[in-house]
């Protein structure tokens, strides 16, 4: 409702583009937990702390990989990923590789954020894991997606993802360093 309230229907095709991009690099990270949760949730409960901290490290780093490859794919060739969702106009195709762009920032961080839900869940700190989920999903970003557009214009509705994600990100370091 607002981008068709800020924009216009083409930027809402880019959307429905991009979010289903989202979407695939978000299913991706649930892998990573879900591939990495059983293995820190067994060490934790063993007291086994280097191997649960072994494989943080191991998830971390290829949930940033995964990040890292998402967006340069997203950053390098917009358009063709537009091609394969629809049949864009040239308008579309115009207009699509800068909102794309500007989105796939969020992909290096999201994958990193999504695994923590995972993790904070493994080591028995559901309450993080909670606060991660909803923030980024519905508290924050509701929040950032609202306000920009009313500060900084319409286009600035692309920011809300890169920006919630950098935010819960922080929120996660802070929490993972005090552990």
């Amino acid at each position: 409702n607002l981008i068709l309230l800020y924009l216009s229907d083409n930027d809402l095709a880019v959307y429905a583009v991009i979010i289903n991009v989202s979407t695939i690099v978000q299913c991706s990270a649930y892998g990573i937990g879900q591939a990495g949760q059983p293995i820190i949730s067994s060490n934790f409960g063993a007291k086994n702390d280097e191997r649960v901290k072994e494989m943080l490290k191991l998830n971390i780093i290829t949930s940033f990989v995964l990040g890292l490859i998402c967006t340069l794919i997203v950053i390098a060739i917009p358009n063709i990923i537009i091609k394969v969702f629809m049949s864009p106009t040239e308008e579309v195709l115009a207009i699509a590789p800068h909102i794309m762009r500007i989105y796939a920032i969020s992909f290096i961080l999201l994958p990193y954020n999504v695994y923590a839900t995972y993790y904070f869940q493994a080591i028995l700190k559901e309450k993080v894991s909670i606060v991660i989920s909803l923030a980024r999903g519905i508290v924050l970003s509701g929040i950032i997606l609202v306000l920009l557009p009313l500060v900084f214009g319409g286009n600035a509705i692309w920011w809300t993802m890169p920006i919630t994600e950098l935010i819960v990100a922080i929120y996660v370091t802070i929490k993972i360093t005090k552990l």
